[in-house]
């Protein structure tokens, strides 16, 4: 039985521990695509500039 608990807790606070870094990837992904998203106008309006 105690073998039992103690890798039903490990899987458990594995799976907390996984779910924890996507939520963070997920969030720093978000943030970063923001800021790309942000920085584009100035990029597209400098190289069309470039262009013309």
């Amino acid at each position: 039985m105690r073998i039992k608990k103690s890798l039903l807790s490990n899987q458990r606070k594995r799976t907390l521990n996984r779910n924890k870094t996507r939520l963070v990837n997920r969030r720093h992904t978000q943030f970063a695509l923001d800021l790309c998203s942000n920085d584009r106008p100035w990029l597209n309006s400098e190289s069309e500039l470039d262009l013309n």
